[in-house]
């Protein structure tokens, strides 16, 4: 995320237009906040069964590694 926001602001600098172009950047900003807010319980349940998953994983491989 960071290194798209930094690759944007390098083409803003070189943009004549740049005040618009960061209209835009922060209009689209706004959208996706909006869009992750809609859907946060969706996400946080999502987020939350992957990361149950990926721990009886590691906890599987660690007791057959160790067996």
């Amino acid at each position: 995320m960071l290194t798209l926001l930094n690759l944007m602001l390098q083409w803003v600098a070189r943009d004549e237009r740049g005040v618009v172009s960061v209209e835009w950047i922060i209009l689209a900003v706004v959208v996706m906040v909006a869009i992750v807010a809609a859907f946060a319980p969706q996400f946080q349940a999502m987020l939350t069964a992957a990361v149950t998953s990926i721990g009886t994983t590691l906890a599987a491989q660690a007791t057959a590694a160790g067996s």
